[in-house]
């Protein structure tokens, strides 16, 4: 993979998860860290962030950019708590 391709796959990757935490749990979100994966093994890129203004409700999601679509959501307590206050359920799949 060239370096532009990559950077391309990092900008798509950060666009598709601040949708999905506004479009899935109202959520505006910071992405604070991005690491494409082996890809040998994974067609993937992990993303690290929190909700804006609120560095405590941390998160990881992936972000398989064959499928189009994010996976292993992860959250911290905080997190977990603010999305089940909105009304919404962080394991519904």
């Amino acid at each position: 993979m060239t370096e532009s391709q990559k950077q391309a796959y990092f900008q798509e990757a950060e666009k598709k998860a601040v949708s999905y935490f506004k479009d899935k749990f109202e959520l505006d979100v910071v992405i604070t860290s991005k690491e494409l994966l082996p890809e040998m093994a994974l067609d993937s890129i992990a993303l690290e962030g929190h909700v804006t203004e609120h560095q405590d409700q941390e998160f990881t999601i992936s972000y398989d950019y064959t499928e189009k679509k994010m996976k292993n959501f992860g959250m911290s307590p905080a997190i977990k708590e603010a999305i089940m206050a909105k009304g919404y359920d962080p394991f519904e799949k």
